[in-house]
């Protein structure tokens, strides 16, 4: 999956999640600007973290250095996409960055972006093999059967984006805005 189809599902999700949360538990949906920003800021850079490991990715080209000693050390679609990373992201938040501060919630959303950046992934003709790592390290994991998986830049992929997650998205953002009921 792109870059832009990583960061708009990863957004339309969490517009969907805050939406639904504002609506339900308001107690627990951000309540201004500053703490809305912080998450939809984390969960997108959580989107495009995993393709760290390819240095010829979007984040690779901005972060080159970094991205080609990850991608030396790790074969893309491996380590950065187990289900591991983003269990160690929550863990090493909640240990170690201070609690109830504006860079936890930064880092939370951070490690969701990553798990929505996997299931973007699982949507893609290739899915995620050893997703599981270390339970089931051979085994290719997918959401579609392999008629309905697409691959990365087609134009299958852009009419998924374009015909569903893009006016989704729109209509979640302004419902959460109350521009729309």
């Amino acid at each position: 999956m792109t870059a832009k189809g990583h960061m708009l599902l990863a957004s339309t999700l969490s517009f969907g999640a805050l939406t639904y949360a504002k609506q339900h538990y308001p107690l627990f949906a951000p309540s201004s600007l500053i703490p809305l920003a912080v998450i939809i800021g984390g969960v997108i850079s959580g989107s495009i973290f995993p393709d760290i490991d390819e240095d010829e990715s979007y984040i690779g080209n901005k972060l080159k250095l970094f991205s080609i000693v990850v991608s030396s050390i790790f074969k893309h679609r491996t380590f950065t996409h187990y289900l591991i990373t983003p269990v160690l992201c929550l863990l090493l938040t909640y240990y170690f960055i201070e609690p109830h501060s504006y860079t936890q919630l930064f880092f939370y959303a951070f490690s969701a972006g990553i798990l929505m950046h996997d299931l973007g992934d699982m949507l893609t003709n290739g899915g995620i093999r050893g997703f599981f790592f270390p339970l089931f390290p051979n085994t290719r994991i997918a959401l579609l059967p392999s008629f309905l998986r697409f691959s990365t830049f087609s134009l299958t992929e852009y009419v998924f984006i374009g015909l569903i997650l893009f006016p989704t998205n729109t209509y979640l953002v302004l419902h959460f805005f109350n521009v729309i009921q």
